[in-house]
């Protein structure tokens, strides 16, 4: 075992250097180093200043002593200590006095040591090693020795003073006196020096500690770099008493406040509309930089995912199924082979809308490949190229009718929507196919085949006329989600050259309708329903609105927006006939010359509906720079993302925009602000609308054609999303229909029905009638809410009441009873009755029902009989066929045997 001889660590018996201090050792064959000699080198001694260099010491060997000797100036050099322990013993040489000028020292150890410095007026003892005490000898004069060794040269300690202690057991000779110290400087002061060190380190240990505190403090307190993501339970904000659920408002307000940024994206969910949903970005409690962005997720209130078409059924379902609102699965026919049965082709609301009727919910439509049990118009017809329709539906069959719509530039020429809609089943018959144009082909859609149009003649009495605008016909939605539908079958349409005009989903039916449903129908110019906008002059042109300028783009407003006005506080219609007059509010003629009539008092005008249409290949700069749109919209618009002109929209003008709204008038000749076709002094007298074109501002029209649900099979999901089993629909027996008619599911029965004259009823799953047709005894609401009748009407005959019976009793509810004075239930007393407009009152009969009892006029045989008896019915009459279910008409009495002719057939 070996140690070093500088510093006392342990070392290995071949190690060249200490592994402690570095000092270099001498190996020899395993044994302990060698003694070394060295030259004593010559000891300056301090306040000598003519002395010179101190003689050359003999050498000396190891165990020689080391005597110190005074100087010619007579100082003398600190003795040699008494006792020096050796690095592998811990017992002290023996001390040795020898006679002056000569001395034998106390064996030293073979390290050599440090050299001392310059000594002062005073000696100090230098301890041998840092823990140890160190004895220590006083002597008179040392003598070194010619045979013994030299001391180590000063070049194996760098920076050593030039005097060095002998070595081990080694004396020298010199003048004065001394005190060996046999480890040198760094041993001497080891001890103060690894104090010091000490404290350094631990002074830079507690800053770092406390540095480290601070910032990990601050870390996690997210004062800089990343902070953990809240929980909104921690925010300090309360869940709505309302939605039990955290606005998302009020989270992004917490989190602004302690430093973070967000972003909201809206998200159809189950959840309320503008309640938190999650984080999109991050997860509550997770760590992130305060520099990202933390996305939440705001609930759009439920609606139909981004995407839902064209994915497989189980792909979707789950998330549908998550909106909290009834889901409705339906098959829908297609053609092409490439399209795998199971892939969802079209919803309803349209996929990325929004659920507008939490009753209706979403419906589904499925892919089922079209086969000997499943004939009909492919759903895979939109799309296809009007001409390879035409010719595909001709060749199995149908009766084909070509009519144009506007659609998206990508639709342009190819099939946008059918009638039967695509999907349903059918096996021949009358098809119209729409496909689609841009603003280039409005003037044909609306002319073509017309005794009424731009530059046709009008003299002629043959031809079919398409109706004003036709071609808008569809669902249109903003960004924010609300929608609206143009649609030629909202309201009753009258009879031919009008049979084709356009409603909107947003208008009112006027009660007071004295010039038939074209009061409620979208004109384009004003005789635009009629197809004829003369244009045979430049006032004509202007007077035609936008359509005149040849921009492609027109304007869509009702007709009694631009030929009614108030009357103090009721509108007053367009008669066709005689003055108008309005004398004080009051619209009576009684008392009043109307051969002379006075200027009227308490009219007004009143702003209307207003829709700006732009197909695809409309200019729309154009029209906002002729100044058609107010300049402060027109600014505002210009902040906003720019419309998108690859689809057609239109701008509702907003009234909420206007200071005013209604203008008062003396005279019908007065002109109106709010009507486009009105002119003065041959210009236009409209105010400029409000607010101008952008994406935010437009309602685009949804490419996806609506399907008639209510003609599909239903079918129900299985648990695990891949299988489907089909719910028994139209072919329910009696019992189930009725069951489930009394629970408010008319999904059995729901559907188109229409008389042998073209009048029709549709009906929904939810019992919602509405009626189109010349007036019938009986149908005197439309639209109206169905339910079936537990005590009143023929109920008392009917199959809830009656299980032989062949019908069930429908009808509106009680609001829909009026009488002078009064509406509701009350009127049921009121007399006469003839004054009496009574609620919608329908039989419904099952397919295959035996009725030969409606033919029997004896009260026995009448017990289904839906008339109060034989007196009551008009003569017996063959009753109409049950190979399909049917609707019939009451009247509140008299009720006609229900025949061939008289009802209204469920139609495919």
């Amino acid at each position: 075992m070996r140690f070093c001889t500088n510093c006392g660590k342990q070392l290995d018996d071949d190690a060249q250097f200490c592994t402690g201090c570095g000092a270099k050792t001498d190996v020899a064959e395993g044994n302990a180093p060698a003694p070394q000699t060295a030259a004593m080198p010559p000891v300056p001694m301090p306040g000598n200043s003519s002395a010179g260099a101190a003689p050359t010491p003999s050498p000396m060997t190891p165990d020689s002593a080391f005597t110190a000797t005074s100087t010619s100036a007579g100082q003398t050099m600190p003795a040699a200590p008494d006792t020096v322990p050796l690095p592998s013993s811990a017992t002290p040489a023996p001390n040795v006095t020898s006679e002056p000028n000569e001395q034998t020292a106390s064996a030293a150890p073979t390290e050599s040591a440090a050299a001392l410095p310059d000594a002062g007026p005073e000696t100090k003892a230098m301890p041998a090693f840092a823990d140890q005490a160190t004895p220590r000898t006083t002597h008179s004069s040392q003598t070194v020795h010619a045979d013994q060794s030299p001391l180590p040269s000063t070049d194996s300690l760098p920076g050593a003073p030039a005097f060095i202690p002998g070595s081990a057991n080694g004396a020298g000779s010199a003048t004065g006196s001394a005190t060996a110290n046999p480890h040198g400087l760094a041993a001497a002061f080891a001890p103060r020096n690894r104090k010091i060190l000490t404290i350094i380190v631990a002074a830079v240990v507690a800053v770092i500690v406390v540095v480290s505190a601070a910032a990990f403090g601050t870390y996690k307190a997210g004062v800089w770099g990343q902070k953990a993501v809240p929980d909104p339970s921690s925010l300090g904000i309360h869940k709505s008493k309302k939605t039990h659920a955290y606005s998302a408002k009020d989270v992004e307000k917490s989190l602004h406040s302690q430093g973070f940024k967000t972003t909201t994206k809206p998200t159809f969910s189950g959840q309320p509309k503008g309640t938190f949903v999650n984080y999109g970005s991050v997860r509550s409690g997770q760590r992130t930089s305060v520099r990202n962005d933390i996305t939440i997720i705001s609930s759009r209130g439920p609606g139909v995912p981004h995407g839902t078409c064209g994915q497989p059924v189980q792909n979707i379902n789950e998330n549908i199924e998550s909106m909290n609102v009834a889901v409705h699965y339906y098959k829908v026919i297609v053609n092409d082979s490439s399209i795998k049965e199971g892939t969802v082709v079209a919803t309803s609301p349209a996929d990325g809308q929004p659920v507008t009727d939490s009753d209706k919910g979403i419906d589904v439509g499925v892919a089922e490949h079209a086969g000997d049990d499943a004939k009909g118009v492919g759903y895979d017809v939109i799309g296809t190229d009007k001409d390879k329709a035409q010719s595909q539906y001709q060749d199995a069959g149908f009766n084909v009718t070509m009519r144009a719509r506007f659609s998206s530039k990508k639709m342009l020429g190819k099939i946008v929507d059918s009638n039967p809609k695509p999907g349903s089943e059918a096996d021949g018959g009358d098809l119209t196919l729409y496909y689609g144009i841009d603003a280039s082909g409005f003037n044909d859609a609306v002319s073509a085949k017309a005794v009424f149009g731009p530059n046709s003649d009008t003299s002629g009495t043959d031809g079919e006329v398409l109706g004003a605008a036709a071609p808008v016909e569809g669902e249109y939605c903003n960004n924010t989600g609300k929608c609206i539908t143009l649609d030629d079958s909202i309201h009753a349409t009258p009879a031919p050259p009008y049979d084709h005009g356009v409603f909107s989903s947003e208008h009112p039916e006027q009660q007071d309708n004295r010039y038939g449903d074209l009061r409620d129908q979208l004109l384009f110019c004003p005789a635009g329903q009629q197809a004829y906008c003369s244009a045979n002059s430049k006032e004509e042109q202007i007077q035609n609105g936008l359509y005149g300028k040849n921009l492609g783009a027109f304007e869509l407003t009702p007709f009694d927006t631009v030929f009614s006005y108030t009357c103090g506080d009721k509108d007053v219609p367009y008669t066709g006939s005689g003055p108008a007059i309005c004398v004080n509010g009051n619209s009576d003629t009684d008392g009043v010359d109307l051969d002379n009539p006075p200027s009227m008092t308490g009219a007004s005008y009143t702003m209307g509906l207003l829709y700006t249409y732009f197909p695809v290949g409309a200019d729309v700069q154009k029209v906002v720079d002729s100044g058609y749109f107010d300049k402060g919209e027109v600014a505002k618009a210009a902040q906003q993302k720019a419309v998108d002109t690859s689809r057609p929209f239109f701008i509702r003008r907003d009234p909420s925009l206007y200071d005013k709204t209604k203008v008062d008038i003396s005279d019908l000749s007065d002109p109106n602000p709010f009507s486009p076709f009105g002119l003065a002094d041959g210009k236009s007298t409209m105010d400029p609308v409000k607010p101008a074109p952008s994406d935010d501002t437009a309602y685009y029209l949804v490419d996806q054609p609506q399907l008639d649900w209510s003609q599909l099979t239903e079918f129900t999901l299985s648990k695990d999303g891949k299988t489907s089993s089909t719910k028994p629909t139209k072919d329910a027996s009696p019992d189930q229909i009725t069951a489930a008619v009394g629970k408010g599911d008319f999904s059995t029965i729901a559907g188109k029905y229409c008389t042998n004259d073209g009048d029709c009823i549709q009906l929904d799953k939810k019992g919602s009638m509405t009626y189109s047709g010349k007036p019938a005894a009986g149908l005197d609401h439309s639209p109206s809410q169905l339910q079936l009748v537990d005590s009143e009407g023929w109920s008392d005959q009917a199959h809830n009441h009656n299980p032989n019976s062949p019908y069930i009793n429908l009808m509106g509810p009680d609001s829909e009873y009026s009488c002078p004075g009064m509406t509701g239930k009350a009127c049921e007393d009121y007399t006469p009755m003839s004054d009496i407009v009574w609620p919608n009152d329908l039989i419904y009969v099952f397919k295959n029902a035996d009725t030969s009892c409606f033919s029997a006029t004896d009260a026995s045989a009448a017990a289904c009989n839906p008339g109060f008896g034989d007196d009551e019915v008009y003569g017996p009459q063959p009753p109409a066929p049950t190979d399909r279910p049917y609707l019939y008409a009451m009247n509140w009495k008299h009720n006609d045997t229900p025949s061939v002719n008289g009802v209204f057939y469920l139609v495919k």
